[in-house]
């Protein structure tokens, strides 16, 4: 009989790991809590010019293709499905409000999230930006901003990226960054380029005291470098201020499970050893919640593979 390998999370590492569990002879169930299959893909509306030999499709296509790579497989999915509990005696057994399935090994890809308003909430006048139509958390929209003054909160990759996309059309873009620039050396540039053409104000080491809407613009007061308190008026704001691993449910059931906690490191992602396994038995963790250097797409598979032959070498040599 084929051993079981539950999957808990349908990303793109998910999807990849089932694939080649499928082709190594196992026999894996994708658990995945939203109605379909893609992780962040599904709300990718950009392209993709970075992943060999899908040229010209955005992230949302490519969550359809991956999905339609599954089904045609015929590899097992349970959507919809919040895993309630996990318990361990001679297997896994995973329990979810409608199913319950015994598994010899538990793969974790759950990926991370975009943070929003929770990063926020504590400064004083935030709560006032829910109600404005000119404010955008969604990493997966581009405002409309054609002529305005704008402000982008965040100097990772998103942040950069959406700052120099949106001074092509905005009057003017401040952009917000905590501590200095971060991502791709070729991002930074653009936004110094940005900024020596006149079209961005870059202000770093800035920390943002208090946001108030006034009419229909949005007032913020903050402190730089030098500390002095400075305030700005905006007719648009954009937030993009990173990521967040989904850890927090996962570890909560494998303690409540009695099977101990599952090692984090500093920022939260569950931390393994070079080929994906964690401190517990047959238990791996991989994809973006696994903290790659480069978390993306291609990342994301191939860490899928990694784990894959990790379970079969696991699995197979307790046979012998």
């Amino acid at each position: 009989m084929k051993k079981v390998i539950a999957i808990v999370g349908g990303g793109p590492a998910g999807m990849s790991c089932a694939l080649w569990l499928k082709n190594l002879g196992f026999c894996p169930i994708i658990i995945e809590k939203n109605p379909q299959l893609g992780g962040l893909q599904n709300i990718n509306p950009f392209h993709n010019t970075w992943i060999l030999g899908i040229w010209g499709r955005t992230g949302k296509n490519l969550a359809q293709e991956l999905r339609q790579h599954l089904e045609i497989e015929c590899i097992s999915t349970l959507l919809d499905s919040q895993v309630q509990r996990i318990t361990k005696g001679d297997n896994f057994k995973i329990c979810t409000a409608d199913y319950e399935l015994t598994a010899q090994a538990i793969v974790i890809t759950t990926g991370q999230r975009f943070k929003g308003y929770e990063t926020i909430k504590s400064i004083p006048g935030s709560h006032q930006l829910l109600r404005s139509p000119r404010v955008c958390f969604n990493p997966g929209a581009i405002p409309t901003t054609h002529g305005q003054v704008v402000a982008v909160v965040g100097g990772g990759d998103n942040g950069l990226g959406i700052a120099i996309r949106l001074a092509d059309t905005a009057k003017h873009i401040h952009l917000f960054v905590r501590s200095k620039l971060q991502g791709f050396t070729m991002n930074q540039n653009l936004i110094l380029r940005g900024v020596e053409a006149g079209k961005i104000t870059l202000h770093k080491s800035a920390i943002i005291q208090s946001f108030e809407r006034l009419g229909e613009k949005i007032k913020i007061v903050f402190k730089e470098s030098n500390n002095q308190e400075r305030e700005l008026l905006f007719d648009s704001l954009c937030f993009r201020m990173g990521f967040a691993p989904n850890t927090e449910e996962i570890v909560q059931l494998f303690e409540e499970g009695g099977m101990g906690s599952l090692e984090l490191n500093a920022g939260g992602y569950i931390a393994t050893d070079a080929f994906l396994r964690t401190p517990i038995p047959n238990v791996y963790a991989a994809g973006d919640v696994a903290n790659p250097r480069d978390p993306c797409v291609a990342t994301a598979v191939a860490h899928g593979a990694i784990v894959a032959r990790s379970i079969d070498e696991d699995l197979r040599s307790e046979q012998i």
